[in-house]
C-alpha cells in the first residue's frame, strides 16, 4: 500500500517531471498506432487489393522495422529519465525502503504512465489516421472519401507492443536499481578528469576513411572493377563501415583539436563568454563523440532515405507519363467493336474525346542481339517493333512534336525510340550503334535484313506494353517486312480529363474483353498505367517517411535528452554564476555555445554524407535527385532547429531555475 501511494503521488503532484518521458512515449504511441491503423484500414486494402500492389506485405514488413526504432527511441528516453531519478532512488533507499519496493514503484510509475500515454496515443491516432490515409490518398492521386476508422485489430497490436516494451523498460530499471549501490546512486557524473588532446592523424585517417567509402558510392556500379570484384551488398557494406568509422573518427579527434587551439589562443579564449563555452565543451566532448556519431550517421539515414524513396517516386510518375501518350489504345479491333468503343467513347460526358486515330507496327525477331540489351528488349519479347519514318511523323505530330522528327534513311538503317535511351549508358548507347542486327523470319528459318541504329529518339509513340521496342525505318524496308509479318493495329483514343477516366476505361475494357482487369494484351490505358506506378511507388514513399519521422524522433531526442541531463548535472554551477552578475544575454551564448556544436556539426557531416550518398544513387539508377533532395532537407533544418529551439529554451529554464533562491 505505501509503495502505491508513493508511486500515484510522486506521478500526479510532480506530473511535470515525468511530462518529457509521457510525451516520448505519446509520440511513440501516436506513431505506431497511426500505422497500424493504416495497414489494417480495410479502404486502403481494398485499393491494394484492386490495383494489384504489395501494401498489406509493405505494411507489414515496415511495422517491424517501425517496431525497433520506436523501441530504440523509448529506451533512450527511459535511460535518461532515470539517470535525472538516481539521487530520488537513492533517498528512497536512504530512507529504509528496500530495494524490492524501490523496483516496484518504478514498476508502477511505469504502468501508469504507459497506461495514459496509450490513451493519450490511440485517441490521437484514431484523428491522425484520417489524416493520414488522406495524405496517401493524394500521393497515389486517387479520389477516395476517407472516414474515421476505428481498428480494433490496430489497437490490440498497439497494446501489445507497448506492454512487452514497458515490460522490458521496467526491467531495466529493476536491473539498475538493484546493481548500483546507494553511494553510486547519489554520485553525479564527473567529467573527464583528462581533457582529450585530439590527434591531427587520427583525424586525416578518419578522412582517409570518409574519402574512401565517398569514392566508392560515387564510381558507377557497372563500369567499376571495385564493385566488381566485392559485389553489390558487400560493397554497401564497405561505404557504411568506411563513413561510420571516419565520421567518429573525425569528430572524436578533430574536435578537440579545434577547441585546444581556440584555448591557446588568449584573444578567443578570455572574449565575452567564450571561457566558459571552450571549457565546458573541451571536458564534455570525449563522452559526446558517440552521440555525434551516432546523430551523423542517423541524419544521414533520415536524408538519404526520404529523399531516395521522393527522387524515385517523382521519377516513376515522369516516366509513366511520358511512356504513356494517349488515353486509350487497343490492338486488333473488330469493325464492331471498334463502333462500339466509339460510341461509349462519344456518349462520355465527363471525358471528351479529343482525337483518334489508327496505327500499325510489325513484330519481328532478332538473330543476333547483343549480350546486353536495353531492358525494353526484353520487355517486348525480344522483338524489335517496325514502323516506317512516314508514320513515326505523322504520330509524333499528333502527339504534339515530343520528338524531332526523322526523315532521310537509308537501307538498313534504323532511329530506336524509347524512354529507356535517356537512361542507357553511353557506352551501351554506342555498342548498340555498332552492332548489326540480322532480323529473322517468323518460323526463324530464314535471314531476312539488317538493320543498324544511326540515332535514337527517347519518347515513345505507344503506351507501355505495345512496341516497348521501336524502330523505326524507311518505307522501302517496312513495305519489304509487311509482305513477311502481319501488322498489329493499334486504335489509339485520346480524351480530356484523363485523370479521372477510371470509369470510361473500365466500360472499353468491358466492351472489348468482356471483363475488367489493369492487365491486358489488348488494351493499354494511360490512367491503369499510371495507377500501378503510383500507388507501388506512393505506398513506399509515404512507408519511408513514416520510417523517416522515426529516425528524425531518434534523432532529435538523442541530442535533447542528452542535453537535459547535462543541464540537471550543470544547474549549481550556474546559480554561483547567477550569483556572480551572470546576465541573460551572456546565458544565452553560453547555452549556444555549448549546445550549438552538437546540433551543427553532426547535421553538416548528415548532410554531406546523404549529398554523396544522393549523387551515387543518381549516377548508377540515373533519377533526378535535385529537387526531392532539396525540399527533403528544407523540411530537416527547420524541424531540427525546432529540437534547437526546444533544448536550449528547456536548458535554459532548467539552469535558471533557482536563480533568484
Amino acid at each position: 500500500m505505501l509503495v502505491t501511494k508513493i508511486a500515484f503521488t510522486n506521478m500526479f503532484k510532480n506530473f511535470q517531471s515525468y511530462l518529457l518521458h509521457f510525451v516520448s512515449i505519446s509520440m511513440s504511441i501516436l506513431i505506431f498506432f497511426t500505422f497500424m491503423s493504416l495497414a489494417n484500414n480495410p479502404l486502403i486494402r481494398k485499393i491494394f487489393l484492386r490495383w494489384e500492389v504489395i501494401g498489406s506485405s509493405l505494411f507489414s514488413s515496415s511495422a517491424f522495422v517501425l517496431i525497433l526504432f520506436v523501441g530504440f527511441f523509448i529506451f533512450y528516453s527511459n535511460s535518461y529519465f532515470l539517470k535525472r531519478r538516481k539521487r530520488e532512488l537513492g533517498l528512497y533507499s536512504l530512507l529504509g525502503l528496500r530495494k524490492g519496493q524501490v523496483c516496484a514503484i518504478l514498476v508502477i510509475e511505469n504502468l501508469l504512465v504507459y497506461s495514459l500515454a496509450l490513451v493519450a496515443g490511440i485517441v490521437a491516432g484514431i484523428f491522425f489516421s484520417k489524416l493520414f490515409s488522406m495524405l496517401l490518398f493524394w500521393i497515389v492521386n486517387l479520389r477516395v472519401d476517407t472516414t474515421i476508422i476505428f481498428s480494433g485489430k490496430a489497437i490490440m497490436d498497439t497494446i501489445l507492443v507497448f506492454l512487452v516494451i514497458m515490460a522490458y523498460t521496467s526491467l531495466y530499471a529493476c536491473g539498475m536499481v538493484l546493481r548500483y549501490s546507494l553511494l553510486q546512486l547519489f554520485q553525479n557524473k564527473e567529467m573527464e578528469k583528462n581533457v582529450p588532446r585530439g590527434s591531427a592523424s587520427l583525424t586525416i585517417f578518419g578522412l582517409c576513411f570518409i574519402g574512401f567509402g565517398y569514392t566508392l558510392a560515387l564510381q558507377n556500379i557497372e563500369e567499376s572493377f571495385l564493385w566488381h570484384k566485392l559485389k553489390f551488398f558487400a560493397g554497401f557494406g564497405l561505404i557504411l563501415l568506411s563513413v561510420v568509422v571516419g565520421t567518429w573518427l573525425v569528430i572524436r579527434f578533430s574536435m578537440p583539436l579545434g577547441l585546444r587551439y581556440f584555448y591557446g589562443r588568449k584573444k578567443v579564449h578570455y572574449r565575452g563568454t567564450n571561457l566558459l563555452t571552450i571549457t565546458s565543451l573541451r571536458y564534455r566532448l570525449k563522452r559526446n563523440a558517440n552521440t555525434l556519431a551516432m546523430i551523423a550517421v542517423l541524419s544521414a539515414t533520415t536524408l538519404t532515405i526520404i529523399g531516395a524513396i521522393g527522387s524515385f517516386y517523382s521519377g516513376a510518375i515522369h516516366d509513366v507519363k511520358r511512356e504513356n501518350p494517349s488515353s486509350y489504345q487497343i490492338l486488333n479491333l473488330t469493325p464492331n467493336k471498334q463502333k462500339e468503343v466509339d460510341r461509349i467513347i462519344r456518349r462520355s460526358s465527363e471525358n471528351k474525346l479529343q482525337y483518334a486515330t489508327q496505327s500499325a507496327y510489325l513484330n519481328v525477331p532478332v538473330k543476333n542481339p547483343m549480350k546486353r540489351m536495353p531492358y525494353e528488349f526484353y520487355a517486348n519479347s525480344r522483338h524489335f517493333s517496325f514502323i516506317s519514318e512516314n508514320e513515326f511523323n505523322r504520330l509524333n505530330k499528333i502527339e504534339r512534336n515530343r520528338n524531332l522528327s526523322i526523315s532521310g534513311l537509308s537501307d538498313g538503317e534504323g532511329i530506336l525510340v524509347g524512354s529507356d535511351m535517356t537512361r542507357i549508358p553511353t557506352k551501351l548507347k554506342k555498342r548498340l550503334q555498332n552492332h548489326i542486327f540480322f532480323l529473322r523470319s517468323d518460323d526463324q528459318k530464314r535471314e531476312l535484313d539488317t538493320v543498324q541504329f544511326v540515332g535514337f529518339r527517347e519518347f515513345p509513340l505507344f503506351n507501355t506494353g505495345f512496341a516497348d521496342f521501336t524502330v523505326v525505318v524507311n518505307q522501302r524496308v517496312y513495305d519489304k517486312l509487311l509482305t513477311e509479318f502481319r501488322p498489329e493495329q493499334v486504335f489509339i483514343y485520346n480524351v480530356s480529363e484523363v485523370d479521372h477516366s477510371e470509369k470510361l476505361g473500365n466500360r472499353i475494357q468491358q466492351a472489348v474483353e468482356g471483363k475488367v482487369s489493369i492487365w491486358s494484351n489488348k488494351m493499354s490505358s494511360y490512367f491503369s498505367n499510371y495507377h500501378i506506378v503510383s500507388i507501388l511507388t506512393g505506398a513506399i514513399l509515404f512507408v519511408g517517411v513514416f520510417i523517416g519521422i522515426v529516425f528524425f524522433l531518434a534523432t532529435g531526442s538523442i541530442i535533447y535528452f542528452k542535453q537535459v541531463t547535462d543541464a540537471y548535472s550543470e544547474e549549481p554551477g550556474f546559480r554561483i554564476l547567477f550569483k556572480l552578475g551572470l546576465t541573460d544575454r551572456e546565458l544565452r551564448q553560453i547555452i549556444a555555445g555549448q549546445i550549438g556544436p552538437l546540433f551543427v556539426v553532426p547535421l553538416l557531416f548528415g548532410i554531406s554524407h546523404s549529398i554523396i550518398a544522393m549523387i551515387g544513387l543518381a549516377k548508377n539508377f540515373d533519377v533526378s535527385v535535385k529537387l526531392p533532395f532539396i525540399i527533403v532537407v528544407s523540411i530537416y533544418y527547420v524541424f531540427y532547429g525546432v529540437y534547437y529551439w526546444l533544448t536550449a529554451s528547456n536548458y535554459r529554464n532548467i539552469v535558471s531555475r533557482h536563480r533568484h533562491d
